[in-house]
């Protein structure tokens, strides 16, 4: 797992022409093509997981190439490629595909790079999310990875959390440090296989596997931010993903906890942090902010969980080592 970056930026504005040629062309094996007279703006970000390779690119107009040389490389990475949103666009183009603008957020294409190509930006600032697999990985699990080159990408669900989890994973590289690596890369190929359309067996591995842990993912984010309502339900919750309670149930379960004992836990956990933080503020205050409407079972609780009581969290010398 590593992070690779390049910024035109770093170099002084005669300079730039030849940084973009020297090192980030051939950091990402292409030719660039730059109109004769301005200076080329690159800022990219290149997050290097097992089985995946994301790069978020900001550009200003120009075109990157990959030709026969390029080719001789032997990466005959899948790469599915997406606008993630901006002011500019960018047209893809294969010599056996023909061409594909995304000049729209979240539209996105597919490029084979064993096949000549290239990209062309248009605009000062246009933005391009590359989330590249191995043809090895990739081709097994999808059912026509010629036909799925030809078209725009439909922006389904798993095509949706596919380019949220890549833009996470680019922009906070640290977001990585709490996960398995070689988690990450199955997750980033299931959801990748269920936007280029997956065979079958794939795709119930899929949606079971990847799609399950990009829901949950994203479900236990909106807890943690709608925790301190007080009349959170897991309806509600379940309503606002499109999912039914009882497979918000299944979710849950599947982790050994429930949707209850996981606003819980979110609640207590804000309340301990809160009782050192803010002396002078009363208990119930800080309680009936976490999202408690009921004093009573805030103390039992809160006991049950940390063995002691709100009012003895203040005591404590070194509060953060009893943070969990």
């Amino acid at each position: 797992m590593a992070l690779v970056t390049f910024s035109s930026d770093h170099f002084a504005k005669a300079e730039r022409i030849e940084a973009a040629q020297d090192l980030y062309a051939a950091m990402s094996n292409v030719q660039l093509d730059i109109s004769r007279g301005s200076t080329p703006s690159i800022n990219a970000r290149i997050q290097l997981l097992p089985g995946v390779a994301i790069a978020l690119v900001k550009s200003s107009s120009l075109t990157a190439i990959r030709n026969s040389s390029h080719i001789a490389d032997g990466n005959d990475d899948i790469s599915i490629l997406v606008n993630p949103g901006g002011v500019g666009k960018w047209a893809s183009r294969q010599h056996t595909h023909g061409e594909l603008v995304c000049c729209s957020d979240n539209t996105g294409c597919l490029a084979l790079n064993e096949h000549p190509g290239s990209i062309t930006f248009h605009g000062k600032e246009t933005l391009f999310l590359s989330i590249s697999f191995p043809n090895l990985l990739m081709e097994p699990l999808v059912k026509d990875i010629g036909r799925a080159a030809k078209t725009a990408l439909v922006p389904n669900e798993a095509f949706q959390r596919l380019t949220n989890r890549a833009l996470q994973l680019v922009q906070k590289p640290q977001i990585a440090d709490y996960h398995d690596p070689a988690e990450l890369g199955i997750e980033l190929l299931d959801l990748g296989s269920l936007t280029l359309g997956a065979t079958a067996e794939a795709k119930a591995k899929a949606r079971g596997r990847g799609l399950r842990a990009a829901r949950l993912r994203a479900i236990k984010a909106d807890i943690s931010a709608l925790s301190l309502r007080g009349d959170i339900t897991l309806s509600q919750i379940a309503s606002r993903h499109s999912i039914s309670p009882s497979y918000l149930r299944a979710l849950f379960r599947n982790e050994n906890t429930s949707f209850t004992d996981y606003l819980l836990e979110q609640r207590l956990h804000r309340t301990f942090k809160q009782l050192s933080h803010h002396q002078q503020t009363p208990i119930s205050t800080i309680a009936f902010q976490a999202g408690f409407n009921n004093l009573s079972w805030f103390y039992r609780a809160f006991k049950q969980r940390y063995g002691i009581t709100p009012g003895e969290v203040r005591d404590i010398p070194d509060l953060s080592a009893h943070v969990m």
